[in-house]
């Protein structure tokens, strides 16, 4: 199903890699959609959503992707927009980390799209007009972690199935699709307050564009 790479600690907390580098140690509670600006008074364009990933209940099912494909309707030409990697942590088990696009805080991929076809909207949703993408490639060369995929159309990659028709701040199809409880979503700061609830400390993934992918703790 996947390919397997040895996961070191550095790359974790580095975020050198690339894709499939969301590491959570414990267990998670399901955020609510829209809790955070229900509390504070905050408009979804003021507020970053994000996912979270437990490597500790991923058993690899791949239903996630599937349910992305199927209420994306994406086409055959299109590649999978959520992916699973296996890694093999420091005692030597192999871990599966589900990932998607980082919806990153500071976009590379808006930044250098010549066309404007790469917008940040409510929720900090990064998505794409495929009408108004050229197909240039600057956004993949541009992407920290490898996201931009192509069809025969356009650009291609997660918007939180806003095109499936899902509102911004609403459980994504990918996370309804998780049996296991391994793929969250909800506002980033519910998110770290979680974590510290726990005892724990989330991190971004990586630093480059603050993507909205946090990981908590040891490998």
């Amino acid at each position: 199903m996947s390919s397997e790479t040895t996961l070191t600690r550095r790359q974790l907390l580095g975020g050198a890699t690339a894709v499939g580098a969301c590491i959570i140690v414990g267990g998670v509670t399901a955020v609510a959609a829209g809790t955070a600006s229900a509390e504070t008074g905050e408009s979804l364009a003021e507020v970053q959503y994000g996912f979270l990933v437990n490597m500790n209940k991923c058993v690899d099912c791949e239903k996630c992707v599937a349910a992305c494909r199927e209420f994306n309707h994406l086409s055959e030409d299109t590649p999978n927009r959520r992916t699973i990697n296996t890694f093999v942590n420091s005692r030597g088990e192999s871990v599966y980390v589900s990932t998607s696009c980082m919806h990153c805080g500071e976009p590379a991929c808006e930044r250098v799209c010549p066309a404007g076809a790469i917008t940040k909207g409510d929720a900090g949703i990064v998505s794409t007009n495929k009408d108004v993408c050229i197909g240039c490639k600057y956004c993949f060369e541009a992407c920290p972690y490898g996201v931009p995929n192509y069809n025969s159309v356009a650009m291609d990659k997660c918007d939180c199935c806003l095109d499936a028709g899902v509102a911004p701040g609403e459980e994504p199809y990918c996370v309804r699709a998780c049996k296991f409880g391994a793929l969250e979503y909800g506002p980033l700061d519910d998110l770290y307050a979680l974590a510290e609830k726990q005892g724990k400390t989330a991190v971004p993934v990586g630093e480059a564009g603050a993507p909205s992918c946090l990981l908590i703790g040891e490998v």
